[in-house]
């Protein structure tokens, strides 16, 4: 039995030893970057950090990215267009990060449907997509009490920088139940959205915020959004014709009822109408 036993063990170590070599390996390469659900992400933040001659620059959600994709955007147009997940702090972040790299920008575009707006950092994807790339010392100084908040009230946040947990797409199955007395803006979308809207005064840029095209079986509830919660937030002039300018869609438009199935349509439909370059 003593015997057994030992041998469990030191197999357990080899297991862990090899494990962890891996993951510090990929770690050390940062190569995980490019394996793990969400490399669109790490993409962003690798390109925010350029010095680029750039003039006009997109940040958005998953939709925006399928239509300026941030593999393909990098010259007159620069797309940081990744994931919702990552919140109106992860974007702000990104945005942040450019300027501080010495880059001057005369438009700002945002392009996330509506639903976007309303991540608080408390969904399942938090933990992967924006723990993950942003909960770090180079970034925690960006981060409001509303975030920190939310952080702690993540299970495990404490190893989302685990090199095994890091370098992998585990992440824990939760769902944060707060009391929600919001329809379109959560607290954490407010703060960086205002966030924002100061750096567009001190850096002296336009900023546009744009609709994705949407499902139509979305249509009343986006019908039904309280405007007064943009009023409250200081926002109107950003907001003032948003919701006039969505694209509602039939069902058969979208693979998912979200992510389009054709978006160089629609790509170009935003370069002709909406989007100056």
């Amino acid at each position: 039995m003593k015997k057994f036993l030992v041998t469990c063990s030191l197999f357990s170590l080899l297991f862990l030893a090899g494990m962890y070599t891996r993951s510090f390996y990929l770690l050390y390469t940062g190569a995980y970057k490019q394996t793990v659900s969400g490399a669109d992400t790490y993409h962003s933040i690798e390109k925010s950090k350029q010095k680029k001659k750039t003039r006009k620059l997109l940040i958005g959600d998953s939709v925006g990215h399928q239509l300026f994709e941030n593999t393909e955007y990098n010259d007159t147009i620069n797309s940081f267009a990744c994931n919702q997940a990552i919140g109106l702090v992860g974007h702000y972040i990104l945005l942040n990060n450019f300027l501080n790299a010495g880059n001057q920008v005369d438009t700002v575009y945002m392009l996330f449907r509506p639903s976007s707006f309303l991540n608080n950092l408390d969904e399942k994807y938090t933990f992967h997509y924006f723990l993950k790339p942003f909960n770090n010392e180079e970034y925690k100084s960006l981060f409001t009490k509303t975030v920190n908040d939310q952080i702690h009230k993540i299970p495990f946040h404490f190893i989302c920088r685990d090199p095994n947990i890091l370098t992998s797409n585990w992440a824990p199955n939760f769902k944060i139940k707060d009391k929600k007395n919001y329809t379109f803006l959560s607290p954490i979308s407010v703060e960086y959205l205002n966030r924002i809207k100061e750096l567009s005064l001190k850096y002296g840029f336009e900023l546009i915020i744009l609709p994705t095209p949407t499902s139509l079986r979305n249509k009343q509830e986006i019908l039904a959004i309280d405007k007064n919660e943009i009023v409250k937030s200081g926002l109107s002039n950003e907001f003032h014709n948003y919701f006039d300018q969505i694209i509602f869609l039939s069902d058969s438009s979208f693979m998912d009822g979200i992510h389009l199935n054709h978006p160089d349509v629609y790509t170009k439909y935003y370069k002709d109408n909406l989007i100056s370059y």
